[in-house]
């Protein structure tokens, strides 16, 4: 009898299994990954999401905005700050209740050119899709038509 109920319950989770196409979709997490990637240096962000940490780094006195050069992210201001190992952060906020993306930035690899950016863009250590978080050129994290709705953000305080 046992063996059984274990059988059918078996079979009902492959068919639900399989009725999703046999993908189970991960949670998005680049917010609780910059978290922790901060946090191992002693710096502490709020346990939001994107946007929210966004709209938190735009007020917070230890967090300043790194100056856009001619109307476009300084990629190289950013990647100059995380080489001298600050703490640099970069946001995409969608100003809506789908959140958007956060990752750190990273001064261990050069920069490189990114076709999508037409620049040379810095590396940043997030995840993509609820992947684990990897480093990665910032352009295969952030698409570079939401560049308007991205910013820069360096620590300030001790």
């Amino acid at each position: 009898m046992k063996n059984k109920v274990l059988l059918l319950i078996l079979f009902f989770c492959a068919i639900t299994f399989c009725s999703c196409g046999g993908a189970v979709k991960k949670p998005l997490r680049c917010n609780l990954d910059a978290i922790a990637e901060l946090k191992d240096r002693n710096i502490s962000l709020p346990n939001k999401s994107a946007n929210e940490i966004d709209n938190y780094l735009k007020t917070s006195p230890v967090w300043k905005l790194i100056a856009r050069m001619k109307g476009k992210l300084d990629h190289g201001a950013a990647y100059i700050a995380a080489k001298s190992r600050k703490a640099i952060v970069v946001t995409y906020n969608s100003h809506s209740a789908r959140s958007g993306h956060v990752a750190v930035v990273s001064g261990k690899k050069q920069m490189a050119y990114s076709n999508s950016f037409k620049a040379q863009v810095p590396y940043a250590w997030g995840s993509v899709n609820g992947e684990d978080p990897q480093l990665t050129l910032l352009s295969l994290q952030f698409a570079a038509d939401k560049e308007p709705q991205m910013n820069y953000y360096v620590y300030v305080g001790e």
